[in-house]
C-alpha cells in the first residue's frame, strides 16, 4: 500500500544542495527533498517550463494593457481635437 502526505507551505527560500533540493517555510519549517542527477535535470526542465508560462501570459497582460492605455490616449486625443 502506498501512503501519501501532502504539505503545504509558504515558499520563502530554498537552496540546492549536493545531495537534494532544501525549502525552506516563511515559519522556519524545513523540506528536505533527496534527488539524483537526472531528477535534477527533470526538474530543471519542469522549472524552465513552468517559468516560461508565467513569462508568456506577463507579457501578453502588459500587452493588452498598453493597447489600453493607446486605445485610452487616442480617445482623449480624439476628444480634444473635436472641442
Amino acid at each position: 500500500m502506498k501512503i501519501t502526505q501532502e504539505v503545504k507551505v509558504s515558499f520563502a527560500s530554498a537552496y540546492c544542495g549536493y545531495s537534494g533540493l532544501e525549502i525552506t517555510d516563511v515559519d522556519g519549517t524545513e523540506i528536505k527533498v533527496a534527488l539524483s542527477d537526472e531528477q535534477w535535470k527533470g526538474l530543471a526542465e519542469r522549472l524552465s517550463r513552468k517559468v516560461g508560462e508565467i513569462e508568456r501570459r506577463e507579457k501578453q497582460e502588459f500587452e493588452r494593457a498598453v493597447d489600453l492605455a493607446v486605445a485610452d490616449r487616442m480617445l482623449v486625443e480624439g476628444a480634444k481635437e473635436s472641442i
